[in-house]
């Protein structure tokens, strides 16, 4: 069976900015879609994307975008049967730069999550089945999530200086039971805000975003929080963070600004110990600098072995990066975006690599995101073991979440 035809249009994300959705049409007329986010905090290492420029919706227009897709790549695809990786490494050489400069990469994973998705339909599989059958998996898993429950940083309009405050259910038998502790605890800390006065307001990624005193009172009001879950339902669960820390660097002084004080590493990464003694944290993303590599190491160093120490603008899903990371004892486990690379199956090396040398995974979604479910199908498809998409509000973030818990359902009844 072969693509008909390939097309594509500007669509909105759920900034209400502009990003791009790729169709592809059939032989046998069924049409197969596949929608890009966005990312607001960007690593300085992440592939480029493509954009109008010039006044139309201050520059972020996708128009330029949509043309590449249907006048460069379109003529390259159609009338041929999909296959994922053969187009992937097509698109790749079409683009012709490390860093997707020339066709974008928001251009290139466009094209390349509708591929893969139109594989899986010929195959007569679903995504994830698919994904796996790419990875040569002899089984698959559903992923422990990471629920946001307060948003700061860049992704609210509140005084947090780290960007995400999450949960992680612990002690549940399956995905769906995860989702029940995560709803309780996200509805109860509703409660726990407004007892202390604080305003129901959200921010980017269905998170709460009320003013705060520091990041210590949203640590607070989170523990309280579980405390009060475990004692009315009996659920469980531990405290993330994602400081997003680039943005807090000044690399003039190589110091970091937690508010007061511009602090060293050194001082940061005590800062992180202490958080670590008075809460029940289990994982610190982006604790440091994409490019304080020595400072990651000291990190790692000091709580890897009791704390998940995350990748994200230190690793942007690249392998280089990955791998010096894992020469350098930098981190623990890499967060995987594919808007960060470009192509799926760029992002499934990404995935291989860390397995292989023992760092743990962690798909993610964008702030800037869609009603596009691919990242689920591909945490299962992988068993990357672990998947952050938003809080537990917001239907762009709900729609991976629901996916999931469809994902789980299917297996367990065989279908």
């Amino acid at each position: 069976m072969i693509i008909k035809k390939l097309m594509a249009r500007e669509i909105y994300n759920s900034r209400g900015w502009p990003t791009i959705q790729c169709e592809i049409i059939m032989e046998d007329g069924h049409s197969i879609v596949a929608s890009v986010p966005t990312g607001l905090s960007r690593g300085s290492y992440e592939a480029r994307t493509m954009h109008d420029g010039g006044e139309r919706l201050w520059g972020r227009g996708a128009l330029k975008a949509v043309e590449t897709i249907e006048k460069v790549i379109a003529p390259e695809l159609v009338g041929k049967p999909p296959h994922a990786i053969n187009m992937d490494l097509q698109l790749l050489e079409l683009d012709g730069t490390p860093e997707k400069s020339h066709l974008g990469a928001n251009v290139l994973l466009a094209v390349s999550m509708a591929v893969y998705r139109a594989h899986a339909y010929m195959e007569n599989v679903s995504l994830f089945e698919f994904i796996g059958h790419v990875c040569s998996a002899e089984s698959i898993t559903l992923p422990f999530p990471l629920f946001n429950m307060i948003n700061g940083g860049v992704h609210a309009q509140n005084e947090l200086y780290i960007q995400e405050f999450l949960v992680v259910p612990v002690e549940t038998d399956s995905f769906k039971q995860s989702m029940e502790v995560g709803a309780v605890i996200f509805h109860e800390l509703g409660k726990t805000l407004k007892l202390h006065g604080k305003e129901l307001v959200f921010g980017d990624e269905g998170g709460y975003a009320p003013h705060f005193t520091d990041d210590k009172e949203a640590l607070d009001l989170i523990s309280e929080t579980i405390d009060n879950v475990q004692a009315l339902y009996g659920f469980k669960a531990l405290c993330a963070l994602d400081v997003a820390a680039s943005r807090l660097y000044d690399p003039t002084i190589n110091r970091y600004n937690f508010g007061s004080q511009m602090q060293s590493s050194h001082e940061v990464v005590a800062y992180y110990e202490k958080l670590a003694n008075d809460y029940p944290i289990c994982s610190i993303e982006d604790g440091l600098a994409e490019d304080d590599w020595e400072g990651w190491k000291l990190l790692t160093e000091r709580l890897g072995s009791r704390v998940q120490i995350v990748g994200d603008d230190l690793f942007v899903t690249h392998t280089d990066r990955i791998a010096y990371g894992i020469e350098q004892k930098a981190a623990t486990a890499a967060l995987i975006k594919p808007d960060q690379i470009g192509t799926v199956t760029e992002t499934l090396q990404a995935i291989e690599l860390c397995k292989k040398h023992g760092l743990s995974t962690v798909i993610s979604h964008r702030s800037g995101e869609t009603e596009d479910t691919f990242i689920a199908d591909l945490v299962v498809g992988t068993s990357a073991g672990q998947i952050k998409t938003g809080g537990l509000c917001r239907s762009e973030r709900l729609a991976k979440y629901n996916r999931l818990l469809m994902i789980e359902d299917h297996l367990i009844r065989g279908l």
